[in-house]
Order: structure tokens, then sequence, then C-alpha cells
């Protein structure tokens, strides 16, 4: 299965700097082929981005960084899936930027992803605990209660046909922009038991299918030794997409491992 790649630009670039790195990751992307790549600009350099990707290619794909979960209606500032559905293919939702700065909490994170699904849009469910969750052979019951309690909360109302459209990204906090990820092994352990979670809710051969993704202080240095690991569907990376050469590296090192 191809892994997946999604470099979410957060609120760096310019305009300016959108059309330099839209240029240089179109020019490095068109040819690669074993991966999937899904970039998340800025919602103001959305329609931008997409334009200047002069030629359309299957394997990359556009994604919004939020919406708001109602059609339309008096939500000034807000862009609902509705209004994204013929522009996007996914929507990275409840990024823990958002629950931190924003205080998004689980009720509003789940209206957002079924308003995802309801327009065939699919969300990149991002759930993760600020403390580690295991500790050698011993787990933070309480840090492992909030990280099952966002992707329960977040799933709620999701129908096992749906769940087909879904995506996970497993991002600790402890980890994001410390240049201290956790390890493959630490990930791996965490992904199991978070499908487990699943597997109760819907099925076993569902929860296997299910891509979760790892986010958190990923590199071109680091990125293989997850990578390599097949419970990781791929990656969720910040800071480092809107560096064209090191981001593409990392598609370059995705593409191999998933052929």
């Amino acid at each position: 299965m191809d892994k997946i790649i999604v470099g979410n630009w957060k609120m760096y670039p310019t305009l300016s700097d959108s059309s330099v790195l839209t240029s240089s990751l179109h020019n490095s992307l068109e040819t690669i082929h074993g991966a999937e790549v899904i970039i998340a600009p800025p919602t103001v350099w959305l329609m931008h981005v997409i334009e200047n990707w002069k030629h359309r290619v299957s394997h990359v794909k556009f994604a919004a960084q939020n919406i708001w979960p109602d059609d339309q209606g008096a939500f000034t500032g807000e862009t609902s899936a509705y209004l994204l559905k013929d522009i996007v293919s996914h929507v990275i939702i409840g990024h823990s930027e958002r629950r931190r700065y924003q205080l998004e909490d689980n009720d509003l994170i789940r209206e957002k992803v079924q308003a995802c699904l309801k327009w065939h849009i699919k969300p990149i469910l991002c759930v993760g605990e600020t403390k580690k969750v295991l500790n050698g052979d011993k787990v933070d019951t309480h840090q492992w209660e909030k990280l099952a309690e966002q992707l329960e909360e977040g799933l709620s109302g999701v129908s096992k046909a749906a769940l087909e459209n879904v995506l996970i990204a497993y991002e600790p906090v402890w980890a994001i922009g410390t240049q201290n990820p956790a390890t493959p092994e630490y990930t791996v352990e965490v992904i199991k038991r978070m499908r487990e979670i699943l597997a109760k809710k819907y099925s076993q051969e569902a929860a296997e299918t299910v891509p979760i993704l790892y986010g958190g202080s990923v590199s071109a240095g680091n990125c293989s030794d997850f990578l390599r690991e097949t419970e990781i569907a791929g990656l969720l990376i910040g800071g480092v997409s809107v560096k064209a050469k090191e981001f593409s590296e990392i598609c370059q090192i995705a593409s191999r491992v998933g052929r």
C-alpha cells in the first residue's frame, strides 16, 4: 500500500512563498510513484496553489487545514466543507494547535468530521497525548483516557462504511516542534492500542484498514524509520513541509518504501 505524506503548511508561507513552493514541489513530485501526497496550504492561498499546480496528477491531492461544521451562515471568517467540496479531497480536523489555541473540544471536532463525510471529503482526524502515554511497561492512565476519548468521540456517529473514508493522525503533543520525536517502536505500540479501540467499535478488519499516520518532529533524517513500520500508514508533517527540498526528499523516501 502506498504511504501517505501530508504537508501542513500551517500559517507560514506568504503568497509569493506559496508560489515558489508550489513550483518547486510540482517539479519534484510530479513523477514519483508509490506515495500519496496531500498538501494543505493556508486557506487564503488554497485556490492559488491548486490553480498553479499546472498538471494535476492522481497521487498529489489538496487539503484544507480546518473547516466549520455548518454548511452556510453568519460565521464570519470561517469556511465550510460545503464550500470546499469541489476544491479539496481532505481536511485536517482537530489538530493539536486548534485544540490548544482555539479551544476546540471533542464535540466540535466530531461535528467537523461528520460535515466532511457528508460532503464526501476525507477527514484527517488528529489525536494525541500531551505527555507520554507509555513509560516502559507502565501506562499513564490519565493520558491514555484522554487519547482514547479524542479517538472515540471524534468518530462518534461515524458508521463502519463511512470509516473507510477517514484517516487518523497520531500526533503526540509532547513531540511536536521539539526535535525529539516519539520512537517508531513507541508509535507502533500506541497505534496498536488505538486499533484495539477501533476493533471494539467496528470490527477487527475495519480497525486494521484505517490509515493511521504519525506526526511530530519528522524530518528527512528520521522519516524512513517510521515509514518502514507497516502499522504506520504515513506521516503528517508540519514546519518541514514548507522546506521544498526536505519535503520532496521525504516524499521520495516514502515512494521507495511504498513500492
